[in-house]
């Protein structure tokens, strides 16, 4: 086997030993804290730490789903790991490695934001899209056009600002990680 792989098989039973896999980011203190320190309203229930378990746990669903191909690197895990985070050769957008050992802050905090909007209401974060039927539009019989309300269905998806711009410092737009990076400079 090759060193690159005898290292990661190593990791992954690690992993397995439960160190670092978790079924959702965060937890329902630091739930509490992150929201509490930005003056948000939550619901009552959010004194149950099952309950925002919950829904931590559907967030960490919705983010991975959403996010998944603008992570960068590689879950750490492999295809055993049950969440997008950690991750290996992960990189910033300042080109500073992300640790593959925990889950970035922003990752947690995200999913905070998001289990927020699904405390407040179930279901917020997956909502069903049938598309519409086309809607016509004629000029005085000359013209006549028909078209969708979307371009597609992404952008029918649940999108929140706020966790775009959390997330944004970690999102590279591709997965494709290299072992090489740079750039070029005309001379």
């Amino acid at each position: 086997m090759p060193p690159r792989l005898e290292i990661l098989a190593a990791f992954s039973v690690k992993l397995a030993k439960g160190s670092i896999m978790a079924d959702f980011y965060g937890t329902a203190a630091g739930f509490r804290a992150y929201h509490i320190a930005r003056g948000n309203d939550v619901p009552a229930e959010a004194a149950d730490d099952d309950t925002v378990n919950e829904w931590l746990l559907v967030a960490s669903e919705w983010l991975d789903g959403r996010y998944r191909p603008s992570f960068p690197g590689l879950k750490v895990g492999m295809r055993d790991q049950l969440r997008e985070w950690p991750r290996n050769s992960a990189f910033d957008i300042y080109m500073y490695l992300v640790p593959s050992t925990s889950v970035p802050r922003e990752v947690e905090n995200a999913t905070y934001e998001a289990a927020l909007r699904q405390g407040q209401k179930a279901g917020a974060l997956s909502v069903d899209y049938t598309p519409a039927k086309y809607k016509r539009a004629a000029v005085d019989g000359a013209v006549s056009v028909e078209y969708a309300g979307f371009n597609s269905a992404f952008d029918a998806q649940t999108q929140i600002p706020i966790i775009d711009q959390i997330l944004f410092p970690i999102l590279t737009g591709t997965g494709n990680v290299s072992a090489l990076s740079g750039s070029t400079v005309r001379a």
